[in-house]
């Protein structure tokens, strides 16, 4: 299937590790021309050099994609050097843990910075040349916690800004949808990456369990039987990326093999 991105500029935060560097090496693979940022020079350097090794194009820049002046310079690099971005791929390190009661006035605004404030920067720094070419798409990696909020976990901070993430998108899908550009959100549940295994083993620890009795009993959780792997979100964010997915916008995307057990 030929998504129609071929040559098309996408900037990818968070696109050096896990999910977010699953879908900067898919995009790639589809012809699109990508910026991979993060903050650690090491890992964009690994994730350029993967994708360039199999016939891509990609540009690492190290940068704090929650700094408004900072999210504005990598916007202007990319544009200097590929030409205006088509696609962005919003992804940040999710907030502290904590549930409401240890939660701070200070925590909750760095949440909020990072999930929406960070979002609304990006958006609005490639916006302008989207409008200018009647077409851009606008994802973000957010998380099913969204939809069905973490009960057993502290995450009050993270439930409530990836929330309003979420309403920002749909809220936004309205108004650009007339100049071809699309806005949807993707809810992520389980994954095979370095960040979500650190998590399982800490968890194995504290319950005192063996890593493969408590990676069954997570597995047991999602109806398919185990957890995902990034191959599958990140095939389900080019389609969204693509010419294809036209017609879809202020969606969010469940991603998660069944886990969520909300109907709407």
């Amino acid at each position: 299937m030929d998504l129609g991105i071929e040559g098309k500029v996408a900037l990818v935060s968070g696109g050096s590790k896990g999910l977010g560097r699953a879908v900067a090496e898919e995009l790639a693979a589809e012809g699109a021309r990508v910026v991979v940022t993060a903050r650690g020079n090491d890992a964009i350097d690994e994730t350029v050099a993967a994708i360039t090794a199999r016939g891509g194009t990609a540009l690492g820049l190290s940068a704090d994609m929650t700094d408004k002046s900072e999210i504005q310079r990598v916007v202007a690099i990319a544009r200097d050097h590929f030409g205006p971005v088509g696609i962005t791929v919003f992804n940040v390190y999710g907030p502290t843990h904590g549930r409401y009661a240890e939660v701070t006035d200070e925590a909750l605004t760095s949440a909020y910075n990072d999930m929406v404030m960070g979002l609304h920067w990006l958006t609005r720094a490639v916006l302008p040349d989207m409008k200018a070419a009647g077409w851009g798409r606008l994802v973000t990696l957010n998380s099913i916690s969204a939809k069905e909020v973490h009960r057993d976990l502290p995450l009050f901070t993270a439930n409530l800004t990836r929330a309003a993430a979420v309403s920002f998108n749909k809220s936004l899908s309205a108004e650009v949808a007339p100049f071809g550009i699309t806005v949807n959100t993707m809810g992520t549940g389980s994954f095979l990456t370095d960040r979500f295994s650190s998590y399982m083993q800490r968890q194995a620890d504290e319950r005192g369990v063996p890593y493969d009795e408590f990676d069954a009993m997570q597995s047991d959780v999602i109806p398919v039987g185990r957890i995902g792997y990034p191959s599958e979100m990140s095939a389900a964010v080019a389609f969204l990326c693509s010419s294809r997915a036209s017609f879809i916008t202020g969606q969010f995307v469940v991603v998660d093999g069944g886990q969520v057990r909300t109907l709407w």
